[in-house]
Order: C-alpha cells, then structure tokens, then sequence
C-alpha cells in the first residue's frame, strides 16, 4: 500500500505538468484534462479538510493546507483558466512555484524515510 505522502507528491507533479501545458500535451482529450484535474481536486480537498484539521498545529499539518490549498487552485488551472478571475491568472507562476515547493518537500522528505 502506497503512503498517503506518496499519493499526495504524485498528484501534486501530474496538476503542475497538465498546469504548465506544455507543447506535447496540448492535444490531450478533455476528459484526461477533467480526470487529473478532479484527482488534484480531490487531493487539495482531502488535504485542506481532512489532513488539516485533524493537525492544525503541526508542521504537516500547514504543509497539508498550502499543498491542498494550491492544488484545488492549479486543478481550476487545468480544467478552465479563462473562467478564473484575473487576479488570480496573474499569480498563476506563484501558485505553480508554490506547489513545486511543496511536491520537493514532501518528495524529499519521502526519499529521506
């Protein structure tokens, strides 16, 4: 059984490739974009209103609610950016960093164990 940790980076590195959009993936169907999209949903939501509540003082636990914050955030990326509104366009690159800092930590912290 793969760690919860596992999952978590895993799906924070399949929301940053379909959030960069690059060349190779632009002709990808919809329903694989709508499908990572609901994982790293799902992901961010378990994150945000499960892992954090249950430890809202640790350190895991606010890595939890950045993580989970900035997925549910890159999934809206993926699924229709244009819908969003434009403040949050702008900070597409901070919150695309900030979820590739979070995917190193926990990564890191995984290879660590």
């Amino acid at each position: 059984m793969l760690p919860m940790g596992t999952i978590m980076t895993g799906c924070m590195i399949a929301g940053l490739i379909l959030a960069i959009r690059p060349a190779f993936l632009k002709s990808l169907p919809k329903a694989i974009n709508k499908g990572v999209a609901s994982l790293v949903f799902l992901a961010g939501v378990w994150n945000v209103f499960w892992y954090w509540l249950q430890h809202p003082t640790e350190f895991w636990g606010l890595a939890a609610l950045v993580s989970g914050s900035m997925m549910l955030i890159t999934a809206a990326y993926i699924v229709n950016c244009k819908r969003m509104p434009g403040w949050l366009i702008k900070l597409k690159p901070v919150v695309l960093f900030a979820l590739l800092a979070c995917a190193l930590l926990y990564g890191i912290t995984i290879y660590r164990l």
